[in-house]
This record gives C-alpha cells, sequence and structure tokens, in this order.
C-alpha cells in the first residue's frame, strides 16, 4: 500500500486556506487505497509530521525535506500561495526525487505569476483585460510613474489593483476613482514587489472551469460563480460565503464550449498537469481569460472539487486521480 504525504500549511498568506483545504481532503481521503502521512509546514517554513489535522502542535515531529523520501511514495500538495504553488517546493521534492502530484516547477512559476502570466498568452492572441504590470524590483522610479500615468490615461473604471504572486482574492482592491490608485498599490505591495493592474469588466460573469490529466484530459462543464456584491474578497470567500454556485453555468451552448476548449488550449500551452482551476470572465458575449490555479482550494466551499463531482466523480475519486496523475 503507497503511503501519500498530504503537505499542507505552508509560509505564504494562504497558509489558512491550505489547512482548510486539507482538512477536507483528510475527511474524504480513501483509507482502504493508500496509507497518509500529514506533513505540516509552517509559517517559519519548517516542516512537521502531525498525527491530528486539527492540532497541529500536539504529537508532531520535526522532519527533514529529505527524510521524507524515505516515509512516503508521493506528495499530495494542498500549499496555496508563494513557496508552495510557485513551483520552490515542487522544485525541492524533484531534488530529493520524491513524486508529486500537479504542475511542475516551470509551469507552476509561470502561472503564479500573473504578470508574466498575462503577457506570456497575450502573445498567444487570447483574449484577456486590459492590464499593466508595475514591477517594483525591476522597474525604475521613473517607469513606474509614466506606467501610472498609462493607466490613469487610458484606463476605464472600474480598475482592480492585485499582487502578481497571490491567490484567494489577498491585497487585491477595486477602485471606482483614479486617486485611489496609490493606496491601492500600497496594499497589494504588502504580499509581492509585483502588482497588476486591470480594467474591469461590464457586469461580468465569473466562469471557472476544473481540468485533471496529463496527456489526456478531463475537463469539467463551466461553472459560475454568482457573487452577492461585484468584487469576491477573500473575506466573501472563506469567512462569509458570500457568494453561491451555478454548475453547469448558464450560458449559450456555444460559450460553453468556446470556453471549455480554450480551457484546453491554455492548460497545454502553459505545460499544465495533474490538476487546475482556469478562470474566464463573460462579459457582453465575449469570454476573457483570467487565470490558472495550479494548486486550486479544496476547501468545503471550493468551486474546483464541486466542478469534477458535477461529471460524475466522488470526491474519493477525484483524490484517486490526482494521486494516480503524479509523477
Amino acid at each position: 500500500m503507497k503511503t501519500i504525504g498530504l503537505f499542507f500549511g505552508g509560509p505564504s498568506n494562504e497558509h489558512e486556506v491550505s489547512i482548510s483545504s486539507a482538512k477536507n481532503i483528510v475527511a474524504n481521503f480513501p483509507g482502504k487505497k493508500y496509507k497518509l502521512l500529514l506533513v505540516f509546514w509552517d509559517k517559519q517554513g519548517k516542516f512537521y509530521i502531525v498525527k491530528d489535522i486539527n492540532d497541529l502542535r500536539k504529537n508532531r515531529q520535526a522532519i527533514v525535506l529529505e527524510k521524507l523520501k524515505e516515509k512516503i511514495d508521493i506528495a499530495l500538495l494542498m500549499t496555496h500561495g508563494k513557496n508552495g504553488e510557485d513551483g520552490v517546493l515542487q522544485s525541492l521534492l524533484e531534488s530529493q526525487k520524491i513524486k508529486y502530484c500537479g504542475c511542475r516547477p516551470l509551469s507552476s512559476a509561470l502561472c503564479m505569476d500573473k504578470g508574466l502570466f498575462k503577457q506570456f498568452l497575450a502573445g498567444q492572441s487570447i483574449k484577456q483585460v486590459k492590464f499593466a504590470v508595475l514591477d517594483y524590483s525591476l522597474n525604475t522610479n521613473q517607469e513606474l510613474s509614466a506606467i501610472k500615468n498609462s493607466i490613469q490615461k487610458t484606463f476605464k473604471l472600474p480598475i482592480y489593483v492585485k499582487p502578481a504572486n497571490s491567490g484567494s482574492s489577498v491585497g487585491i482592491t477595486k477602485i471606482v476613482k483614479f486617486s485611489q490608485l496609490s493606496s491601492a498599490i500600497t496594499e497589494a505591495l504588502k504580499h509581492d514587489n509585483k502588482i497588476i493592474v486591470e480594467e474591469g469588466l461590464l457586469n461580468p460573469k465569473e466562469v471557472e472551469v476544473a481540468v485533471l490529466g496529463n496527456k489526456e484530459l478531463k475537463i469539467s462543464n463551466p461553472g459560475e460563480l454568482q457573487l452577492a456584491k461585484d468584487f469576491y474578497s477573500y473575506d466573501d470567500k472563506y469567512k462569509l460565503g458570500q457568494a453561491t454556485v451555478q454548475i453547469p453555468a448558464k450560458l449559450p451552448l456555444k460559450q460553453k464550449n468556446e470556453i471549455v476548449k480554450l480551457a484546453e488550449r491554455v492548460y497545454k500551452l502553459c505545460l499544465c498537469s495533474g490538476f487546475a482551476r482556469i478562470d474566464f470572465f463573460v462579459s457582453d458575449n465575449q469570454v476573457y481569460l483570467n487565470e490558472i490555479n495550479t494548486l486550486p482550494g479544496f476547501t468545503n466551499i471550493s468551486m474546483y472539487p464541486m466542478l469534477m463531482m458535477n461529471t460524475g466523480m466522488t470526491y474519493q475519486d477525484l483524490i484517486i486521480a490526482i494521486i494516480e496523475l503524479g509523477y
């Protein structure tokens, strides 16, 4: 019987979401097929083997990554955010020749960095909302000022300001006046040195697709996230529950097919493997690519497992399929 190491936690600002995802995996884990080893990654970067996911300080044993390959056959990652989703942990696992589930380092890094991701797919002529990138690590002050001036002259309000390397709506601000731009950038800079500014759409639908597979892909019907208000914040997602899900999305068949085909193309272009959630906007009968989440949430309100279960899979079927795709 193979031993699966469930990695969760991590030093990112999505630490708590990661723990919630892992709890759902534990609750639905196919224990008759695999053994489960819980690997908690604390905010300081240390790894621990823990016995109880509901009490991470009790009966835990510190372990270095080099020793983990003696204890597990495959790593199942629920490490959302920086270092866990961007290729860093994936590279560490590869250096130790530990098999794992999900995207490889290059794909993980590309999809995590929204600036690189958007610039790459713009070169593939894939429709996206108008965007600008402010890189406070590389751009000079003069360049940053020029980009901000261009945003104020050419972007239509509202606009959204977000950290390039983050998720779960952390650090995102919607602004309706250009006088709010500086404070929104300051908020985003708390999470990353690279900032994305995006032009808003008129009454957009937020549509998401789940993809499962390496070479042969299983792609879900598009699902729609129906918001209680026009911006889905971190608190709305994980604390207030102020959103509903429509699966399948209420879209014309032609548009659903377009979204599914585009999801397949983007998944392959970005060299994704294992599983990922691909997000779109639909506005004025046009489809816009938003982003790829290479380690989508598995909380009890997360879209990815709901979309895959809508295809006829059980939660356990999904976990088994992801594990079997690991390499």
